[in-house]
């Protein structure tokens, strides 16, 4: 489904910048000279700030007018508080373009907020990862069986983030009795609290580990309870959470959850940017994920690179927001996720 409705939205793009007038001279002259922000919506000490970073150091060799560029962390809920600013805030002129939170993607669907992830100008993705679950060595209850008998504490960040909202549904579909913790600014915190014992585990994206932890990986101080989105080969012998899912219902609950990891690490404009800055900025984007130099650098940071395009990040939100408004309903309540949002 994601690759017809992709077919049809690069179809569209095509259609759109060849009606363009503007030429690369125009936009080289915007860029010369200015500055490019780049916005987390974590805090360092993980992937998500890694990714972005590599797209920061890249990213402007590819851009007609070569412009610098520049990282800004905006932590907050799991990173609704970025998404917020970039919908309303952020400068619309294609001088400032931000990571998502995967997970805060679908939020909108589960209570109103304060941005619209169908109006942002997508550009692409640079890796889609694969996801899973974690305890530390220690912990004696390490599968979904023993989950169900003994408490687990695990960290999250938000609401908005996969890491919160998996083991609550868990909890809600399959029994376990996981304590989540939230609240923490990002990946990197969360990483602290395992190691100090503050939490036993954490959901996150298996690539994330290798890449902000990878001693824990070689020195085998994690076991691995379940995975999600794309498979991980490396744990092809643990269970798949769609699997243990017993009902259609529950599996169209997950199914939503699943959903947004097919848009990955991607990059996004604010909406109503330039069309012709948008086009810049997605060509500039396909070119640096297929780059030799930014290639290797991702390699000597442990970053996996599975890159999407623009037209498959409006596939996958597209898909997202076809959720039928029941299913999306069940898993707010379940999230706990019930009053409006007012600020």
């Amino acid at each position: 489904m994601i690759a017809r409705t992709a077919a049809a939205f690069a179809l569209g793009a095509l259609g759109a910048v060849a009606a363009m007038p503007a030429g690369a001279d125009e936009i080289a002259d915007f860029y010369k000279d200015k500055t490019i922000t780049v916005v987390v919506p974590v805090s360092p000490g993980g992937t998500f700030h890694l990714y972005a970073q590599i797209v920061e150091q890249h990213l402007p060799r590819f851009i007609p007018g070569k412009p610098t560029a520049v990282l800004q962390n905006r932590p907050g809920a799991g990173g609704v508080t970025a998404n917020a600013f970039m919908m309303h805030a952020a400068p619309k002129d294609g001088t400032m373009l931000a990571e998502i939170n995967p997970g805060t993607m679908s939020l909108p669907l589960l209570r109103k907020a304060r941005y619209d992830p169908r109006k942002f100008e997508w550009i692409g993705s640079v890796a889609v990862r694969g996801y899973c679950g974690a305890v530390w060595h220690t912990v004696e209850a390490d599968t979904v069986e023993k989950m169900k008998k003994t408490e687990v504490i695990m960290g999250a960040t938000g609401k908005g983030s996969q890491n919160f909202q998996i083991p609550t549904l868990m909890n809600h579909l399959l029994g376990t009795k996981y304590k989540v913790v939230s609240g923490y600014k990002g990946g990197g915190e969360i990483n602290l609290a395992i190691e100090s014992g503050e939490v036993q585990g954490r959901a996150n994206f298996y690539e994330g580990f290798v890449g902000a932890k990878g001693d824990w990986i070689r020195d085998r101080k994690l076991k691995f309870f379940f995975t999600l989105g794309p498979p991980v080969p490396e744990l092809k012998d643990v269970p798949r959470l769609k699997d243990l899912m017993k009902t259609d219902e529950n599996k169209k609950m997950l199914a939503l959850i699943d959903t947004t990891l097919q848009l990955g690490q991607a990059f996004f404009l604010p909406p109503d940017t330039p069309k012709a800055r948008v086009a810049a900025l997605s060509d500039a984007f396909a070119k640096m994920v297929k780059d030799p130099d930014f290639l290797a650098d991702a390699r000597k940071r442990r970053l996996v690179i599975e890159p999407r395009t623009a037209a498959e990040n409006h596939a996958a939100v597209a898909e997202a927001y076809a959720t039928p408004p029941e299913i999306a309903q069940k898993v707010a309540a379940i999230l706990g996720i019930k009053d409006r949002e007012k600020k």
